[in-house]
């Protein structure tokens, strides 16, 4: 249960920046050691993230009907951090007129973002307010002490898909076209994030699935390899909402049925993908091909996620939260220096893909980390685990 973690409004010292010159976003694929800068694109950020970000089971194959079916919640009450008590509207600061492409819209602040939006008034609207920060609280504290961005971030939900793509192609010029591929849901780029409205649930589990990226894209000084971006994505998507308040998310990561049922799937096709293999894959790859692929390294990342947390009696978790920090400070590149050298730590840094990370921080016994990881898979998705899902608790712990 993360939802209701510690939350702060005001702002933390922001991660320690290394000196090093930005590369710009717009350059090739390369070996580097550069960091970007708070508005810019990770490295090979278009080829690595946003293009098929949202192949979400829960945004493109999933409806808020098929929530329904779902165990009671197992939620349960917990001391409130601020902005979780009282009504949705008391984490606004305030509210003003904002137009776009001639229709008329709000921009709602909070402490942390800039909402933007066009969606009247609505279920959807009366909680995505808090929703955001309360998914940033989130993200700052479940997988470790993280800073919080130095400036609050702009989020746009626009009401229909018309908008939303005049919008990208306002956003991303050129490289519009990438984004316009998604078939439905959002992204995020530059620190921004882009959704339109595609039924309260939906939406809001894109917010915070894309809202993780946005986060990661403005705080965070070195790139994540894309399996560990991808795997804490859709960590981030599940949630439910609190017994006591219907409009109080909280975020609980094995709430997820349709990344679950997945990786069920896989385990009883025997078509999991190991462990050695899941760290060199390119989403982006799995689309061009049609079948389910795709959908199984979500899965498999979101497995993964799962497992460096809690995973072989908890054994990494200590090592995830260092990565997190090293990416927020900058500090990934030396130690990735220590053990692979300066071309080695440039290379696998500019990659993304790769079992360099891992090996570093995890274990350098790839082999052992896979079986433990397989174990963990198939232990998660044995029969009756999926009432613990449902419920938010883990398949594995039982917590």
């Amino acid at each position: 249960m993360i939802g209701l973690a510690r939350f702060t409004a005001t702002v933390r010292t922001h991660a320690r920046r290394s000196p090093e010159r930005e590369r710009r976003a717009d350059q090739p694929c390369a070996p580097i050691r550069a960091r970007r800068s708070r508005s810019g694109l990770f490295p090979c950020a278009l080829a690595g993230i946003v293009l098929f970000i949202q192949i979400l089971p829960a945004a493109c194959s999933s409806t808020p009907t098929s929530r329904s079916a779902e165990a009671p919640s197992a939620v349960q009450p917990a001391p409130a951090p601020r902005h979780a008590v009282g009504s949705s509207r008391d984490v606004i600061v305030s509210e003003g007129d904002w137009t776009y492409a001639g229709r008329r819209g709000k921009l709602i602040r909070t402490p942390s973002f800039n909402l933007h939006t066009t969606i009247g008034r609505s279920l959807l609207l009366d909680r995505l307010p808090r929703f955001l920060e309360l998914s940033l609280a989130a993200y700052t504290t479940s997988l470790g002490d993280l800073p919080e961005p130095d400036a609050p971030l702009d989020t746009f939900v626009l009401r229909s898909r018309h908008e939303w793509e005049s919008l990208t192609k306002s956003i991303t010029g050129p490289q519009a076209e990438i984004y316009l591929r998604i078939p439905r849901g959002g992204y995020a780029v530059r620190g921004k994030g882009v959704y339109y409205d595609i039924g309260p649930r939906d939406t809001l589990s894109i917010a915070g699935h894309e809202g993780w990226h946005q986060y990661t894209q403005a705080t965070f000084a070195h790139p994540l390899p894309l399996w560990l971006e991808e795997g804490i994505g859709a960590y981030f998507e599940g949630f439910r909402w609190h017994p006591d308040d219907r409009t109080l998310p909280v975020f609980m990561p094995w709430s997820n049925p349709e990344r679950f049922d997945v990786l069920r799937d896989a385990v009883a096709r025997d078509e999991l993908v190991s462990l050695e293999t899941l760290l060199v894959s390119r989403p982006q790859d799995l689309l061009r091909v049609a079948n389910n692929d795709a959908l199984v390294y979500y899965a498999q990342v979101w497995a993964l996620a799962h497992f460096l947390h809690e995973g072989a009696g908890a054994k990494y978790r200590e090592s995830l939260a260092q990565l997190l920090l090293d990416a927020a400070n900058g500090d990934v590149l030396t130690r990735l220096e220590s053990s692979l050298g300066e071309r080695g730590a440039r290379i696998t840094l500019g990659r993304r893909i790769g079992d360099g990370v891992f090996r570093v921080y995890f274990n350098d016994d790839l082999s052992e980390a896979a079986e433990e990881y397989a174990r963990f898979v198939r232990a998660s998705v044995l029969p009756g685990t999926r009432q613990h899902m449902t419920q938010g608790r883990s398949p594995i712990t039982q917590d």
